[in-house]
This record gives structure tokens, C-alpha cells and sequence, in this order.
């Protein structure tokens, strides 16, 4: 195998490479003008700008990248309507606990939280589509009652209150956009419709058929 020689800038001498750093001859440092070594410094050198001069291509590519992404985003939210939908959401959300809130109060015959609900809190549970079918029962279990005991007492006045209370109850289903904008129950529905009738019954029994009709017109 052929040494490798180096030759001293000093002497000019042709020192083996035996990894000396300076010069037997003359004490002069050594240059190593191997081809090879000079090749490797070339790719080196090369190979250090080559990085440097990518980095703002790199920094750009990112950049670009991230901003068409962004951009995608921004129109995959707007095609889809995704901030409505979550607001819908949330409103759904909303109405589905008051609901739940009314039914398990009905469910459980606790018509002090019901009157709670409907009539005391009635800003907030009127946003619910059952809240009039649960202000029916409500109606149904309070005012039945209170006619009878008025119509027992002759007092007219107390009896024509709550008759009108119910008939306008009543009459709110002959719109056909009260069916299709708010929650029923057909055995509420019915239960209303029978009572009103009986109402009726009595009211003309006791010669208030003109004032009660007054009240419906």
C-alpha cells in the first residue's frame, strides 16, 4: 500500500503521513495537499451551503403549507355552516333540559316544581316546545277543583275566571301552527278538550252561556 506523503511549506521536504503535525527537518506545521483530503473540505464546504441555503426554502415551504391549511379550514367551517350547527347545538341542548325538567316533575306529580317551572320561571321555560303541553296538565290538576268549588258557592265571577283560563288553553289547538311548532300529548290533549266541554256544560246549566261565550270570541 502506497504511504501517503505530505510536503512542508517550509523545506519542501516529502514527509510521510504518520500523523505528525510538524515538520522533522525544519520544525515547519504541515500541510496535508492530499486530493483526497481537499476533495472531502470541497464536499464539506459544499455540503454546509447547501443547508444554509435551504433553510429559507424549508421556512417558506411551512409556511406556505400552514397558511393553505389554515385556508382549508377556514373554508370547510364556512361550507359546512359549523358555527351555526354548534350554536343549534347548544340551543338543542338547552331546550332538551327544560323539557326533561318539566316531564320529570310531571312524572312525579310534584306540581309545586311544575308551577315552578311554568309559571314563576315562564321567561325561561317558554323556550322549551313542551312547555304549554305541560302548563295543560298543570292547568288540569289546579283549576278542575277550583270550578267545582266555585260553581258550589254560586260565585260566578270565580267560576267565569277559570273557565276562561281553560276555553283559551283549548283554543289555542284550532291553529294548526300550534301542533307543528309545540310538543302534545293526546292523553293531555283529551283530558283538556273533556273538561272544557264539561265546563261548558255547567256554565250553561247556570245561565252564563252569554258571558261565557264573550270570553271565546
Amino acid at each position: 500500500m502506497e504511504q501517503k506523503m505530505r510536503i512542508c511549506p517550509g523545506c519542501g521536504a516529502g514527509v510521510p503521513d504518520e500523523r505528525t503535525a510538524f515538520c522533522p527537518y525544519c520544525g515547519r506545521e504541515l500541510v496535508d495537499l492530499s486530493r483526497e483530503k481537499t476533495d472531502r473540505k470541497i464536499r464539506e464546504v459544499k455540503r454546509v451551503q447547501s443547508e444554509t441555503s435551504s433553510v429559507p426554502k424549508k421556512l417558506g415551504l411551512i409556511v406556505a403549507v400552514t397558511l393553505l391549511a389554515l385556508f382549508l379550514l377556514f373554508a370547510l367551517v364556512v361550507f359546512f355552516n359549523i358555527p351555526e350547527k354548534v350554536n343549534e347545538a347548544g340551543m338543542q341542548r338547552e331546550t332538551d333540559k327544560l323539557s326533561g325538567d318539566m316531564r320529570k316533575a310531571y312524572e312525579k306529580e310534584d306540581w309545586d316544581k311544575l308551577e315552578q317551572y311554568l309559571i314563576d320561571e315562564c321567561d325561561v321555560y317558554l323556550g322549551s316546545p313542551d312547555y304549554f303541553l305541560y302548563r295543560s296538565a298543570w292547568f288540569l290538576h289546579t283549576y278542575p277543583p277550583l270550578f267545582d268549588e266555585a260553581c258550589e258557592a254560586h260565585d260566578t265571577e270565580q267560576m267565569l275566571f277559570i273557565y276562561e283560563i281553560m276555553a283559551e288553553d283549548f283554543d289555542m289547538r284550532a291553529d294548526d301552527i300550534f301542533f307543528s311548532n309545540y310538543g302534545t300529548d293526546e292523553e293531555i290533549e283529551k283530558a283538556l278538550a273533556k273538561e272544557v266541554e264539561r265546563e261548558t256544560e255547567i256554565m250553561t246549566e247556570e245561565g252564563l252561556e252569554d258571558e261565557m261565550y264573550k270570553l271565546r270570541r
